[in-house]
């Protein structure tokens, strides 16, 4: 087992908070309800991380963050935007919700630039309404 010689200062930041990604990432949830209270579509952030991602618990427990659409229109399924991040990477997409299970539909255009986030985040709201309206 290796041990570092380098020792962390409370000045020094991690890539996390250098990038901006934690910055983003505490900005999601008041964005969101922001989102749904100017449009009131039925989106709903889910603090719990889900059980499963396309089968897979491992990228499920690496989720960043989940929005969920209820469209009543068609109440059978629930679309939704997740997050996972792998290394230094967001890794987005729209999938089924159900049970705490994620299904992808359709995978994003992966994130690596944090500090302008927000605007692609609006992006991806916005195309999640358009989605969710779709038969499939």
């Amino acid at each position: 087992m290796k041990t570092s010689t380098q020792r962390l200062t409370a000045t020094d930041k991690t890539w996390e908070e250098e990038s901006g990604f934690l910055a983003f990432l505490s900005k999601v949830p008041s964005e969101v309800k922001r989102f749904e209270e100017s449009f009131r579509m039925g989106l709903h952030y889910i603090p719990v991380p889900p059980e499963e991602i396309d089968g897979s618990e491992d990228r499920a427990q690496r989720t960043a963050f989940v929005v969920v659409r209820k469209n009543r229109l068609l109440p059978e399924r629930d679309y939704c935007l997740y997050a996972v991040l792998e290394g230094r990477v967001l890794e987005a997409g729209y999938g089924v919700y159900r049970d705490g299970l994620i299904t992808t539909v359709k995978e994003l255009k992966p994130l690596t630039e944090f500090k302008k986030a927000e605007l692609t985040l609006y992006d991806w709201l916005r195309e999640l309404l358009r989605i969710s309206c779709e038969k499939p």
